[in-house]
């Protein structure tokens, strides 16, 4: 075909001589050297063979294991493969299956963690730097991370080699995330505010009333203390009370902040 298919580095000047004996490929070259080579090329493909059905034999335990819930094992098999989307996978049933029996989430993860060696620490946390880079994965990713930070001591981590680089990589995404995580949880009081305003417009309705019994909305405080801007000003320890004692008794003062068109007009005149 013309192609070059391999080359091989052995001399450090020209070679003169080239003979092929017994399976064997001896050269010798200007440097004063004999090299001799062996083909290798059927054992090479033999052993991507072996390696390929070894592959397919753990990937086969690791989909049993996970039928039977034996997360230890499958997650062992995972990290032995080095597939990390298999870990994320064996990890995330392990935690939906342990909230699912009412268990906290971290109950056979930190099971697991503690037996542990610092090499595979190291690699699940390179695992979590990954995951942690999209918004799906990082609430698995920081679970990890809570699990080994809470089981080992910190000067356990310390002495693990490119750890600090690996949480350093973690971190501005984890603050990403929960700066994420509080503008959702902040907008999902309008769903309260959007059901309480239905309910009034529905009349009487039982279901609405019992959601609403049972329901913590987020009211507005009825004495507001402390800092009310006014005309890009500040009033410090402003409070309702003493607005109301301040000419209570007229209905019709009209309080004016800032400068009024009328009162420019009237002074031109």
């Amino acid at each position: 075909s013309n192609e070059c298919a391999f080359t091989m580095d052995a001399h450090d000047d020209r070679i003169w001589a080239l003979d092929l004996e017994d399976g064997l490929l001896v050269t010798g070259g200007a440097d004063s050297r004999l090299k001799m080579f062996r083909d290798t090329t059927k054992e090479l493909e033999l052993q991507v063979r072996e390696e390929e059905e070894q592959n397919i034999l753990k990937e086969q335990k690791l989909a049993n294991h996970l039928r039977f819930k034996e997360y230890g094992q499958a997650l062992d098999i995972a990290l032995d493969m080095d597939k990390p989307r298999q870990v994320l996978k064996v990890l995330v049933a392990m935690v939906e299956n342990d909230l699912s029996n009412g268990k906290d989430a971290l109950v056979t993860l930190k099971s697991h963690v503690t037996n542990w060696a610092m090499t595979r620490v190291s690699q699940i946390l390179k695992y979590c730097r990954e995951w942690n880079t999209r918004a799906r994965n990082s609430h698995i990713s920081m679970l990890t991370v809570k699990a080994i930070v809470t089981s080992f001591a910190a000067d356990e981590l310390a002495l693990v080699d490119g750890l600090a680089d690996i949480l350093s990589g973690i971190a501005p995404y984890a603050e990403r995330h929960f700066e994420r995580i509080d503008k959702l949880h902040a907008n999902s009081y309008l769903i309260d505010f959007a059901l309480l305003t239905m309910g009034n417009l529905d009349g009487d309705n039982d279901e609405y009333l019992e959601w609403e019994k049972s329901s913590k909305l987020v009211l507005p405080p009825k004495v507001i203390d402390g800092r009310v801007q006014i005309g890009g000003k500040d009033i410090v320890g402003f409070r309702e009370a003493e607005s109301e004692d301040e000419d209570s008794t007229s209905d019709s003062d009209v309080l004016t902040v800032g400068e009024s068109d009328s009162e420019d007009s009237s002074e031109d005149s």
